[in-house]
């Protein structure tokens, strides 16, 4: 059931942002005129035919705090509502649409083919740009989405500083001149110099609080600097001499170590295990790695590790526990009308020839009915006394006008006066990064020119001031793809998360998705009967193929990439800010900043020796606050220290 209030709010704010785009600095609108001769759909609606009301009503505080209110959650999508002063003092407002939209780009079919494979691969999830560019419904998200990328992209293209509040020990104001986008491991950073300093630091998008303001200042950047920004990592200190590891483990995950790091040397010792020699840049480097190899390896050199290493593992889940009922998270938003709305507007306005009810149903994972009552309210939109027009106007067609409720109507834009729509800009800055991304992170998995041609022109019209790697070495990605393209099943030697055995399973992988740098297969496993999901890197090698010519039941669980973040038991952990980057991978977290500096996160396990190897990752400064789990990593990190 569609609410009234919901209906109405939707309109307006669609109806002013649209209005608003259409405005210019030369001419801009104020609150008195918007007020006054703005109309919308009468709700609840009472005959076939609504009248249209004005969309603001009430007393005047009433409507300066709906109106304050509407222009938040437009800039809230990455719109840059412009004020200007006019002669006789009054304020007008526009919205800069080259502020929003990117360049028009042109592609081919084929690499409109390869984007939407892409976006299918590693794209950002219903709110992304993959409904604008397939029919079926966006697949759950593996890079991280965020409305902010709008004004980024504008500021780094520009060379324009850069203004926005931060959360890191506190949530404060930033101003800073970008210089680069970093995509790490599936985690987006924008890499920027500190305003009037020479101090380069890094932002995870994740953690800014507020819509980026491009400022009026430029800067310059020296090529020093870009150098500086493009070698920037999270928690990177390279040391003068670099740190030797000697570590003691099987066979089988010496196999592992020497394909994820390219300098690794192993020999094999008594008793069918190995030696294995790595190198680092840094202590806090190499202490990671133990630490997450776990219980694995056996760490045998250098001693000053083995003293870092038993320091960190006795601070392992230990500290002060906040009250668990005093950690309050901010409940689940709601639906965004604005924004759903201006989707299903900006996919027919792609389409060219126009959408379909069950299409755009299809597209975007709505109901029809849904479907039918924002798209009813798009078409219904009037231009203010013909002095201002919207950038184009929604047409219906109907196949049958006396069922319209029921028909499967056609939704298209028509253009008027001299406007020609191929000149118009399509994508936003947002997308047009998602586009970039996703390609970027195909090309690893897909050696087709239409790839890097398609990255091309998005880079000639956005800059390619964007990085992307990946740690990750995965030497079965392509037999996986190639399994899964032939229609095969294969015999692979597979090793679980935490173990340092491989074992023998048979598989027919159907579709490979990525998350937090990571490649995931999902397959029916013959050798379990169901169903599974199984990371690309930990496959050992494939022994046998043969063809998948027998039928397999349904797979039940269609966003299988992120369903780890939706069951489970709740837990709750209380971290330093400095430790907020190992646990925003986990999918769908919740966050709060608490009094003392700290931050807790919310997030659901459903195999407790996940969180056991989380917490000893953490080490110092991160507790659990949830007193099912409030032992968690204690264990694990005894018996590695044991072996030390």
């Amino acid at each position: 059931m569609i609410r009234n209030a919901l209906e109405e709010s939707r309109e307006r704010l669609v109806a002013l942002a649209l209005l608003l785009q259409s405005a210019t600095r030369q001419r801009p609108l104020t609150q008195e005129t918007i007020v006054s001769e703005l109309l919308i759909d009468e709700y609840p609606v009472k005959t076939s035919g609504p009248r249209k009301v004005r969309a603001y009503q009430g007393g005047e505080t009433a409507i300066r705090q709906k109106f304050e209110r509407d222009k938040a959650k437009i800039r809230e999508l990455g719109m840059q509502i412009e004020t200007v002063v006019l002669d006789d003092g009054a304020v007008g407002y526009w919205v800069d649409v080259d502020a929003a939209y990117a360049p028009a780009l042109t592609l081919s079919e084929a690499e409109r083919r390869v984007v939407r494979l892409a976006l299918r691969l590693c794209g950002f999830g219903r709110s992304g740009a993959f409904s604008l560019f397939d029919e079926g419904p966006a697949p759950d998200g593996g890079l991280e989405f965020s409305h902010y990328f709008n004004p980024v992209l504008r500021a780094l293209r520009l060379q324009r500083v850069l203004a926005f509040d931060y959360q890191s020990s506190a949530n404060k104001l930033r101003v800073v001149e970008p210089l680069v986008v970093r995509v790490i491991n599936g985690a987006t950073y924008l890499v920027a110099r500190v305003h009037g300093t020479n101090e380069v630091k890094g932002y995870r998008m994740t953690r800014i609080t507020s819509m980026p303001v491009v400022r009026a200042e430029t800067f310059e950047i020296d090529e020093t600097t870009r150098e500086i920004a493009s070698a920037w990592r999270p928690e990177f200190a390279r040391t003068p001499k670099p740190v030797d590891v000697v570590v003691v483990t099987s066979a089988n995950y010496a196999s592992l170590l020497t394909r994820e790091y390219p300098n690794a040397v192993a020999a094999t010792k008594k008793g069918a295990m190995c030696e294995v020699g790595l190198s680092f840049d840094n202590l806090r480097e190499a202490l990671r790695f133990v630490v997450n190899a776990g219980a694995r390896v056996r760490l045998v050199s250098p001693k000053l590790l083995k003293s870092e290493l038993t320091s960190w593992l006795s601070g392992v889940n230990r500290g002060a526990v906040p009250a668990l009922d005093a950690v309050r998270f901010e409940p689940s938003t709601t639906t965004d009308a604005l924004g759903q709305a201006l989707q299903l507007l900006h996919a027919v306005h792609l389409s060219g020839d126009g959408l379909r009810v069950s299409e755009l149903a299809r597209r975007f994972d709505l109901s029809t009915d849904v479907v039918r009552h924002v798209m009813d309210r798009l078409v219904s939109f009037e231009p203010l006394h013909g002095q201002y027009g919207f950038p184009a106007h929604v047409i219906k067609e109907c196949d049958d006008w006396e069922n319209e409720a029921e028909d499967d109507s056609l939704y298209r834009a028509e253009y008027g006066g001299d406007v020609d729509a191929t000149d118009l800009a399509t994508l936003t800055w947002r997308e047009m990064f998602e586009l970039n991304i996703a390609l970027r992170e195909a090309s690893r998995i897909y050696d087709v020119p239409e790839v890097q041609s398609a990255i091309d022109k998005i880079e000639s019209v956005i800059g390619s001031q964007v990085r992307v790697e990946n740690a990750v070495s995965e030497t079965m990605l392509d037999t996986v793809r190639s399994a899964i393209e032939s229609g095969e099943r294969i015999k692979i030697h597979y090793t679980p998360g935490t173990a340092d055995v491989s074992q023998e399973r048979t598989i027919e992988p159907r579709e490979i998705r990525v998350l937090n740098g990571h490649s995931y297969v999902r397959a029916f496993c013959l050798t379990r009967e169901a169903w599974r999901t199984f990371r690309v890197d930990r496959i050992n090698d494939v022994v046998a193929k043969s063809p998948a010519d027998e039928p397999r039941p349904t797979d039940p669980i269609s966003n299988w990439l992120t369903a780890v973040g939706e069951s489970g038991s709740d837990v709750v952990v209380v971290v330093e800010a400095s430790l907020r980057w190992i646990f925003e991978p986990l999918p769908n977290a919740q966050w709060r900043a608490l009094e003392d500096g700290r931050h807790a996160v919310r997030f659901r396990v459903a195999d407790r020796s996940f969180l056991d190897h989380l917490m000893v990752q953490a080490g110092p400064g991160a507790v659990v606050a949830t007193p099912e789990f409030a032992d968690a990593g204690r264990d694990l990190a005894r018996k590695i220290r044991a072996a030390l």
